[in-house]
């Protein structure tokens, strides 16, 4: 990765510095961050920050091992907004590289290009995170730093693949629960040796694990928002699955868009579906049991 490499969570972000289209909640978040971002997007590597407002001071929690963002990839971009506005509503703003959802938690893009999801988490410190990938058999990029903060593309000791980045000032958010049908309800990472994964997360994170359930996956009990490790399943990405009221209602959307759908199960926890969108990308959808 080159220093010339677009910053992928700045780009997603991009629309929301917009003070025409800021939506609420975040105008304060909006306000404080538009003159350094726009600038970075603009290509400007002043290094005097004149350009820039002045960082929040507002002290805030290292969320490590947390998810900090994601993304889906959207092979044509306009084609795969309408399909996602259409299903959740999303409130979609340009960037550079894509689009960032507006109003969700956790925050979220859709990214121009093929390949898979992606998901940033977020660490203290970069250079020792990639000092331990790299002992515990995984690759790890040199780390490159943008407004959005410090971040390394990584991949674990089984292929997987995952961001890690220390989020700049006034990105970083309470870690919680999602709330809102069309926000990230639960994401996995693929874990083909689940006992492997398991050891290897552990130790990086200091993620701690219940019991596997019936399908070998293991939920990740100390970290919010909510997501596990899909034990026994082969990939390189993650999974992603966005909460709805109806789920029954949501499939049949998904085909009207274009898309399919196909019921994969349920539990404790609530309702899932297994979908692609109108181009094939995957994705899940669930709908939570009552207090989930």
């Amino acid at each position: 990765m080159t220093d010339q490499t677009p910053d992928p969570v700045a780009e997603a972000l991009d629309g929301l510095y917009d003070d025409a289209t800021t939506p609420a909640p975040r105008a304060d978040f909006a306000r404080e961050l538009r003159a350094r971002v726009v600038r970075a997007l603009a290509g400007d590597d002043d290094p005097t920050g004149s350009n820039q407002t002045e960082p929040s001071t507002k002290e805030t929690t290292v969320n490590h091992g947390s998810l900090f963002y994601s993304t889906l990839p959207a092979p044509d971009l306009e084609r795969t907004a309408r399909f996602y506005r259409g299903l959740f509503g999303w409130n979609l703003q340009r960037g550079a590289n894509g689009y960032h959802v507006a109003d969700v938690y956790p925050p979220m893009g859709l990214a121009s290009g093929d390949g898979a999801p992606q998901v940033w988490i977020e660490v203290a410190e970069v250079a020792p995170v990639i000092e331990r990938i790299r002992e515990l058999g995984g690759t790890a990029e040199d780390p490159v730093t943008y407004d959005s903060g410090e971040y390394s593309a990584c991949v674990d000791s089984q292929g997987v693949r995952f961001n890690v980045q220390v989020p700049a000032d006034g990105y970083r958010q309470p870690a919680r629960r999602s709330t809102e049908a069309g926000e990230l309800f639960y994401w996995t990472l693929p874990a083909p040796d689940a006992v492997l994964a398991k050891t290897f997360y552990t130790d990086l994170f200091g993620w701690e694990f219940g019991d596997p359930g019936s399908a070998g996956g293991m939920h990740v009990e100390n970290r919010l928002p909510d997501g596990g490790l899909g034990g026994g399943r082969e990939g390189t990405g993650p999974e992603l699955f966005f909460r709805v009221d109806d789920l029954d209602a949501a499939m049949a959307k998904v085909v009207e868009l274009g898309g399919t759908a196909m019921a994969a199960g349920e539990g404790d926890e609530g309702r899932h579906a297994m979908c692609t969108d109108d181009q094939g990308v995957p994705f899940g959808i669930s709908e939570p049991a009552p207090g989930a």
